[in-house]
């Protein structure tokens, strides 16, 4: 099972420099703000003729974003979100909640996301298996969290533990040899 997982995620990041290098031509996404659909890519960047490999552009740029970027991707999404519901717009929904800069609360929320337009995706074969690679690295990536968080938790245990043991052993060694005592 983690064997497959991790092919799976190593399948998705071997993708993402060749959708960011393909030479194909130019390709716009849905309604979304900007000169063409695709924002996210840099002016002379190529564009894709999938929605498959745009999202993984999109992936790849939402993965870039810092905190306050990211806030201002939430806004944009948002609002292209009115004019446009069509499942790539909803997966770049996704994509965004699942970046490093959202909250543990959004990334909750794109794995539910995920899950259903997993299904959503059964007719595009290439973005149904886009949208599996990326439910399964946000689940891998969230329990790869949760477990350096339980490790954090251990080791701050281990350490008051450790503490404490100091604090006996030096209680002990004052006992037996009392400050006004003589050692012969």
């Amino acid at each position: 099972m983690a064997l497959k997982l991790r092919l799976r995620l190593l399948a998705v990041l071997a993708c993402l420099p060749l959708a960011a290098c393909s030479s194909l031509g130019d390709f716009s996404l849905g309604s979304l703000t900007g000169k063409r659909g695709d924002y996210w890519l840099k002016d002379d960047a190529p564009r894709f003729p999938s929605d498959a490999e745009s999202l993984i552009a999109y992936h790849r740029y939402a993965w870039s974003l810092d905190t306050v970027d990211w806030a201002r991707e939430g806004e944009r999404l948002r609002a292209a979100a009115t004019h446009d519901s069509s499942l790539p717009q909803r997966l770049r929904q996704a994509v965004h909640a699942a970046a490093p800069a959202a909250t543990p609360r959004d990334h909750a929320r794109a794995q539910q996301l995920f899950e259903q337009y997993e299904r959503d995706a059964q007719s595009d074969a290439s973005l149904h298996a886009v949208v599996v690679l990326l439910r399964d690295e946000l689940a891998e990536r969230r329990r790869l969290e949760d477990r350096v968080r339980d490790e954090a938790s251990r080791a701050d245990d281990l350490d008051q533990k450790l503490g404490a043991l100091k604090a006996i052993e030096l209680n002990m060694l004052q006992r037996s040899h009392p400050a006004g005592a003589k050692k012969k």
